[in-house]
């Protein structure tokens, strides 16, 4: 709140950038290239590329798709 008024939710830079270091993370962790997480994933790799880099906002069916590819829960990748 600033002077009483409460301010906007907007969406940050910081959980996408979260959010695609945590999937990095657990695919190099599972030894998987980009290119093999995102065919497993059906996605493309270069969009792939672009989340983990904090660059775009995957929907909820695309973190599903990712975290199913990994065998993880979606909820993993919004660890801080």
């Amino acid at each position: 709140m600033v002077n009483g008024e409460q301010k906007p939710y907007r969406l940050s830079m910081d959980i996408r950038e979260t959010v695609g270091a945590n999937i990095r993370r657990i695919r190099r962790d599972s030894g998987m290239s980009q290119e093999a997480l995102a065919h497993k994933s059906g996605i493309a790799p270069s969009f792939l590329s672009q989340i983990e880099n904090g660059k775009r906002s995957p929907t909820v069916t695309t973190l599903a798709a990712i975290a199913g590819a990994l065998r993880v829960r979606v909820i993993d990748f919004f660890a801080e």
